[in-house]
């Protein structure tokens, strides 16, 4: 394999080098066809004129021997066409729509005559028929696009819009994960949540075409095999044009929500819950037009987006019973009776119900009772189990806030050259409804999702000679996201309860109190500071993309090539404080029955049985018994910290985070020939090659799998292949599993680079 490889690779450089080639890219489109004569001869030698009176560019060719021409890199744009040549008639189309990424075929057939006489031809539906390649796929044009039903106002929503696509994301039978996305020319797919996710935003009001292909892509394509996604962002014309919007949506002619309106009204008149909080605006403007001094040349664009959302979400939290509250649980019996154990002085545990439940005959710990002093009391009864837990509902602020920046500039250098840069910005902070404060009955909101973006994209764009032409662009995507919570340990100093200090002064001074957490799906009650890991984690990402892309384009003939190399150069870098479950980077005390704590037989009420149904315990209540009791009397089960090491295994102190600062490759190439056999016969004929290199860590903190006994590297590979050759001879095959960093392994990366991807 790795033989048939390199001499793929050896054919592909020799075209590299020996042909440079033709098609639409991603941000341009193809206009090709053939002049003829009212007999159907070919005319060589015509010369076309493709003109965009909105920029005032005009794109000359002439026509080849066989009568062929092409202008193979064609911005979108309403554009005129006309035909020369001495002894015939001016032949000229006054008016059609280029659209990005498609090709457009449009033959022209030249009357004997004087060249002063105009030949004006309507452009027929012809003219819009792909003919030069098989791909599937619709253009939302910017002009409609605003009008579309988009609630985010971002274009990545019309992908749903299109045929064999799902409101999830996938297309034609590929998972969602599969599309790709494209700004002008430059990847911006958000690869890790898949579906209609992009590290740019799409504002539509920001957007010159959408375009979305749902099947056979052509060669230039070779990234995913879902939907290929080509966005071309808006551009100035000769012409100031603009606009200024507000969308705006508000509660007050929403109806109360149900869950709310049952809960009734306070003494007071006042609601239990108040409505929440909805009032949402969209607003912002856009403009382009010429930069005067340099009119028919220099153009700008500028576009401005901003939301204001100060939302509120409704809340449930469990909190305990009054009669919890003084150490009493309560619990029904197999008779039906709800019967009250005082934890303190109550005589009805054991196996014969006549030993007291707490032996040391305090009950209700001081700490435990402290910390639920900080909850407030309930006002849903139909959230718990109404004997030990009962509902808190309340609304909590989770406002949010962007604003998008896009300024764009073009400019254009000659008839045959243009350049083009652009620079956008997007900022947004939202509060979240997982980690909150809930001390007193004041609901408050303790985390934050900060979400930058940056992109710059620069290009030039241009004809080498008349058969050849040439694309060079720059990108840029920066993505910075972040989970930013308030810490547990912070909670428990903020709450100064007794006995939950350290003594250590290195940001662990305290340990955060976990009531029931575990034994089951949730907590058994809620902290005054939630501090479950799922709601208390903090995560940081910064993503980068630095892509680099080169399009040549050549006729030949009937023969149109092209051929290109998108390399892809991606740093990032991932920080996180937990280890998904289990364990923060801050002290956690989890006070339950579970791992260390076992509550025996004589610290619970006699099990309900055939002869006993009253003052006992159902089977079904005991673990809950056991939890209830723990979390009451304080009893730790276990205490949980990150410990985080380097890149030698060697440990570091408690409080560091885990971090992954890597950086990996990406490129791919691809050549393609759209040969024209007759006017209505075309074969496409491609060839894509890519492949990424596995990431590597800055400072080695990386791991491999390892048989334990050997430290030899197991692969997937190796280890079911091992385990099918034991399972034939009727062996056992359960080595032993360890993990080893990778400067210790002898390996260059975490996995192979697989060198096999030829499309």
């Amino acid at each position: 394999m790795k033989k048939f490889t390199a001499q793929i690779m050896c054919v592909l450089m020799s075209l590299l080098l020996s042909i440079q080639v033709l098609a639409q890219t991603a941000t341009t489109a193809t206009v090709s066809g053939t002049i003829t004569d009212s007999a159907q001869a070919v005319v060589p030698g015509a010369e076309i004129e493709l003109y965009n009176p909105a920029t005032n560019q005009r794109l000359k060719q002439t026509s080849s021997d066989s009568g062929k021409y092409v202008f193979p890199t064609v911005l979108s744009g309403t554009y005129s066409i006309t035909v020369t040549r001495q002894g015939f008639r001016t032949s000229s189309i006054s008016s059609f729509k280029v659209e990005v990424a498609k090709s457009y075929s449009i033959d022209m057939t030249l009357e004997v005559g004087e060249v002063q006489e105009v030949v004006q031809i309507s452009a027929g539906a012809e003219v819009a028929l792909q003919t030069t390649d098989s791909t599937v796929g619709n253009v939302v044009s910017g002009t409609i696009m605003p009008r579309f039903p988009a609630l985010t106002r971002q274009a990545n929503e019309l992908l749903t819009l299109q045929p064999l696509a799902t409101p999830a994301g996938e297309v034609a039978g590929s998972r969602s994960d599969q599309s790709t996305f494209h700004l002008d020319g430059i990847d911006v797919t958000n690869n890790s949540v898949g579906g209609l996710g992009t590290y740019a935003q799409l504002p539509v009001d920001g957007i010159e075409e959408f375009r979305v292909g749902v099947a056979n892509p052509n060669a230039t394509f070779g990234r995913g095999a879902g939907a290929q996604v080509s966005v071309i962002s808006r551009r100035g014309t000769n012409g100031f044009h603009g606009a200024a919007y507000w969308y705006h949506q508000n509660d007050n002619l929403n109806a109360h929500t149900w869950d709310a309106k049952r809960l009734g009204r306070n003494p007071d008149g006042t609601e239990v819950v108040p409505e929440p909080e909805l009032k949402d605006n969209r607003f912002g403007f856009r403009l382009g037009g010429p930069i005067l001094p340099w009119r028919d040349q220099a153009f700008f664009f500028l576009n401005y987006e901003g939301r204001r959302f100060p939302r509120s979400s409704s809340i449930v939290r469990l909190v305990p019973t009054d009669t919890l509250r003084q150490g009493i649980l309560r619990f029904r019996d197999a008779s039906g009776n709800v019967v009250s154990y005082n934890m303190a002085n109550s005589s009805l545990c054991g196996p014969d119900g006549n030993q007291a439940c707490d032996p040391r005959g305090i009950g209700l710990s001081p700490v435990i009772s402290t910390l639920w002093s900080n909850l407030p009391a309930g006002n849903d009864s139909t959230a718990g189990d109404g004997l030990n837990s009962t509902g808190f509902r309340s609304n909590v602020g989770n406002s949010l806030d962007n604003d998008y920046y896009n300024a764009r500039a073009d400019y254009n250098l000659t008839d045959n050259w243009r350049v083009d840069a652009a620079y956008r910005y997007f900022g947004q902070i939202q509060n979240g409804t997982g980690l909150l404060s809930i001390i007193g009955g004041n609901v408050e909101s303790l985390e934050k999702f900060p979400n930058r973006q940056n992109m710059f994209t620069g290009g030039i764009t241009g004809n080498f000679s008349s058969n050849l032409t040439g694309e060079f662009r720059y990108g840029f995507v920066g993505t910075r996201t972040a989970t930013d919570r308030f810490r547990p340990n912070a909670s428990a100093a903020l709450l100064a309860i007794p006995g939950t200090e350290t003594g250590i002064t290195d940001g662990q001074s305290h340990v955060a109190l976990d009531l029931g957490a575990l034994g089951g799906t949730q907590s058994l009650l809620s902290e005054p500071i939630d501090v479950g890991t799922q709601v208390a984690r903090k995560q940081a990402n910064n993503n980068k993309n630095h892509q680099f892309n080169a399009d040549m384009n050549w006729i030949k003939g009937n023969h149109t090539f092209q051929f290109g190399s998108h390399i892809r150069y991606l740093p990032t870098l991932h920080i996180r404080d937990d280890k998904v479950v289990g364990a923060l980077g801050a002290l956690v005390a989890q006070l339950d029955s579970g791992r260390s704590v076992v509550v025996p037989a004589t610290g619970r009420p006699p099990t309900c049985s055939g002869a006993i149904t009253r003052n006992c315990l159902t089977a079904a209540d005991a673990q809950q018994w056991d939890r209830l009791f723990a979390s009451s009397l304080g009893l730790i089960d276990n205490i949980s910290v990150l410990a985080v090491r380097d890149g030698s295994l060697n440990p570091l102190p408690f409080g560091e985070t885990l971090e992954a600062d890597t950086k990996l490759w990406a490129p791919d190439f691809y050549f393609q020939d759209v040969w024209r056999i007759l006017p209505s016969l075309t074969l496409t004929l491609g060839l894509n090659y890519g492949w990424q290199t596995p990431p590597s860590e800055k400072l080695g903190r990386q791991s491999v799998q390892v048989d334990g006994d050997t430290l030899t590297v197991q692969t997937a590979r190796d280890y079911l292949r091992a385990k099918e050759e034991a399972a034939r001879a009727g062996n056992i095959f359960n080595p032993p599993i360890a993990f080893q960093p990778i400067n210790e392994s002898g390996r260059s990366g975490v996995f192979d680079t697989d060198r096999n991807n030829i499309g």
